[in-house]
């Protein structure tokens, strides 16, 4: 099994998260956030379209709940898992948590910055640096944005009007090439989106991976 793949558990997590966006008509983006012992603390999706907030992304959903689990905005030993690589506004809000590691799933190559368009999380020249683990289930993450994004184009034409574009559906409409590396699992009718959320104490986090230099057993 490669490290991508160890991740794969709670990418599904995130997918499941991101179905409730999804189904509240918002770009179908979830996040959970692992203590260092792989618990889930804070669960996040996309809220801009419920809640009229446009910092309502995912990753700003799930550190804000998880700054509250643990009693200090300082969530350093921490893991955050996002179905799409993050933009800047949530990058930059990635490394002012101080969280050890990012994993995600699809590049977004129009807007991301952990990697594709600009690399905020690690750049060296900020106060903290950030371990990137991208493409974790990729395949399901990009058919779950594609399947939303053209069902939005299918109602928008059925009604005579033309279809909103955001930056996520830009982002959606450039999904990076296969010839990225990244694990990937198959599923008969899309990705899985029926997992339950993490149970009250349930593990996510891989063996041997290390944070604040402790190894997990």
């Amino acid at each position: 099994m490669t490290v991508d793949e160890s991740w794969s558990q709670a990418m599904g997590r995130a997918l499941f998260l991101a179905n409730r966006a999804r189904e509240a008509g918002d770009v179908p983006v979830g996040a959970v956030v692992l203590d260092p012992h792989g618990t889930v603390i804070g669960s996040g999706w996309n809220q801009r379209e419920t809640t009229h907030d446009p910092s309502a992304h995912a990753e700003i959903v799930a550190l804000r709940q998880a700054g509250l689990a643990m009693g200090t905005w300082n969530l350093a030993g921490c893991t955050l898992v996002v179905t799409l690589e993050p933009c800047t506004m949530c990058a930059g809000a990635v490394v002012n948590s101080r969280v050890d590691r990012l994993v995600f799933g699809a590049w977004d190559d129009k807007a991301g910055a952990a990697g594709s368009l600009r690399d905020v999380v690690r750049d060296a020249r900020l106060n903290h640096t950030v371990e990137v683990i991208g493409g974790v289930l990729r395949q399901e993450v990009e058919v779950q944005l594609k399947g939303f994004f053209f069902e939005k184009r299918s109602d928008a034409l059925h009604e005579g009007r033309s279809p909103r574009v955001t930056s996520h559906s830009a982002a959606a409409a450039a999904l990076p090439p296969a010839s990225r590396s990244s694990s990937t699992r198959k599923t008969p009718n899309g990705p899985d989106t029926t997992v339950p959320p993490a149970s009250p104490g349930e593990n996510l986090l891989p063996k041997g991976v290390r944070l604040r230099g402790r190894k997990r057993s």
